[in-house]
C-alpha cells in the first residue's frame, strides 16, 4: 500500500491524520527525504527513518491531533542537548508535521425541506452529510445532494444507533411529527451539538417533557438548542438553512455558540410595600 493510497482511505473515512515529512536535514541521518502518515489513534505508514527520532515524532504528530494545530518537530541525533533524542549519529532533521483534522459530520434526522436545503448547503461547506428518515420517499427526493449518506428504518429507535453518533456529531432534528422521538434517542448522547428545529413555544414543551418524563437535570437539558440557528430573521427554507449553518460553524471554528436559553431559576419574591395601616374585619 502506498502512502498516497492511505491518504485516500483515511479522507474517505474521515479520520483525521497527520503528514509527516522531512523538511530538513543535517549531517549523517537515517533518511534525507521521506514522509509518513500518523492517525489519531497512533497507526502509521510509510517512515521517516525509524529509531528513537520516529517513535518521538509519532507522540508529537497524535499531540498535534489532539491540539488540531500544525507543527514542526526538531531532532537531534544526540544524547545530550537541546532536541537530543538519545542517539549517537549526529546529524539533525527538521520534520514538518501537517495536520488534517476530521471534517465536519452533520447528521440531519428528517428529510423534509427545511434539511435537504441545509443538506445541499453543508456539502457544499465542506460537510459530511448523513440524513436519515422514517419514509423513503424522502430520502429519495431529488433535492438532495448525491453526496449524503442516506440512513432509512421503522423509526428514530431503530435509525439512530445506525448513524455511529460521537462527541464530533452535529446532529439537526427538523421531522415531519417525530421530533419527540428523534429526541428522546439522542438527548442522552454525547455529540457535539443537537439542534431542533421548533418555535419557542414548542422548545418550552419539549423541555418540560425531558424534566418530567426523563428526569433531566437543567445542565443536560441547556445542552439542547432550540430554538435553532443564528437570529437573522429567517422566514424561508433556504434562510433557514443558512441560520443554521451559520450557529454550526460558528461553534466548529470557534467553540462557541450563543445559548438560545437559560436554565430555569427560582424567581425571587416581591413584595408589596404596604402604604397604610389596614384594619381587618372577623
Amino acid at each position: 500500500m502506498t502512502l498516497f493510497t492511505e491518504l485516500a482511505r483515511l479522507e474517505e473515512q474521515n479520520r483525521a491524520f497527520a503528514l509527516l515529512q522531512i523538511a530538513q536535514s543535517r549531517g549523517s541521518t537515517p533518511r534525507h527525504s521521506a514522509g509518513m502518515v500518523v492517525t489519531e489513534q497512533g497507526e502509521t505508514a510509510g517512515t521517516i527513518g525509524g529509531g528513537m527520532v520516529e517513535r518521538l515524532a509519532i507522540d508529537a504528530a497524535r499531540e498535534a491531533i489532539a491540539q488540531g494545530a500544525s507543527r514542526l518537530f526538531e531532532a537531534r541525533l544526540a544524547r545530550q542537548g537541546e532536541h537530543a533524542v538519545g542517539s549517537d549519529c549526529g546529524g539533525a532533521m527538521t520534520i514538518h508535521i501537517a495536520v488534517y483534522p476530521r471534517r465536519p459530520e452533520l447528521f440531519l434526522l428528517g428529510a423534509g425541506h427545511v434539511n435537504r436545503e441545509v443538506a445541499r448547503l453543508a456539502v457544499g461547506l465542506g460537510f459530511r452529510v448523513t440524513i436519515a428518515d422514517t419514509w423513503p420517499a424522502n430520502l429519495e427526493h431529488p433535492a438532495l445532494p448525491e453526496a449524503c449518506r442516506r440512513v432509512g428504518g421503522a423509526d428514530y429507535a431503530a435509525i439512530v444507533p445506525l448513524l455511529g453518533l460521537d462527541e464530533q456529531s452535529y446532529v439537526v432534528i427538523a421531522t415531519n411529527h417525530e421530533d419527540r422521538e428523534a429526541l428522546m434517542q439522542t438527548i442522552h448522547l454525547p455529540v457535539r451539538y443537537l439542534g431542533l428545529l421548533a418555535s419557542r413555544r414548542k422548545a418550552h414543551h419539549f423541555r418540560n417533557v425531558l424534566r418530567k418524563e426523563q428526569s433531566l437535570g437543567e445542565e443536560q437539558i441547556a445542552r439542547l438548542h432550540a430554538p435553532l440557528g443564528l437570529k437573522i430573521g429567517a422566514e424561508t427554507p433556504a434562510e433557514i438553512a443558512i441560520s443554521i449553518l451559520g450557529e454550526l460553524i460558528q461553534l466548529y471554528r470557534t467553540g462557541e455558540v450563543a445559548p438560545t436559553w437559560e436554565p430555569q431559576k427560582q424567581a425571587p419574591v416581591k413584595l408589596t410595600p404596604v402604604e397604610e395601616a389596614v384594619t381587618l374585619s372577623r
